[in-house]
């Protein structure tokens, strides 16, 4: 039980990271790269097969127990929640860069239909 504790605080977790994470824009942190950072293909490897055995374990344990179940359709809702929101936020920058742009080029068009000498 104590296990099960433990994978629905990291559940929650996780989940009101994501959603406070996709509320608040962050600049990415500068990356640089050490030959003591670089890894090997097999590394890689390795660390993804453990991360497919772990989330498996966590599947598993998620199907049966009826909390667990519980708490990851919680996280799957605040998830779509955090996507609503940053998608909405996209959606309202987006249409204000579209308008903006739209109005520069309708000023540029009329600017050089003004200079543009007429020949007929």
């Amino acid at each position: 039980m104590k296990n099960t504790h433990a994978i629905v605080f990291a559940v929650a977790f996780a989940g009101a990271a994501a959603s406070v994470g996709a509320q608040t824009p962050t600049t990415p942190p500068r990356t640089t790269v050490d030959s003591r950072d670089s890894v090997t293909v097999a590394d890689v490897q390795r660390a993804a097969d453990e991360l497919a055995r772990t989330v498996q374990a966590v599947v598993k344990k998620v199907t049966e127990s009826p909390e667990l179940k519980v708490a990851a359709l919680n996280l799957a809702k605040e998830s779509v929640n955090a996507a609503q929101v940053v998608v909405n936020q996209q959606a309202q920058t987006l249409q204000s860069v579209l308008e903006t742009l739209s109005r520069e080029v309708a000023a540029a068009s009329e600017s050089i239909q003004k200079t543009k000498p007429k020949t007929h």
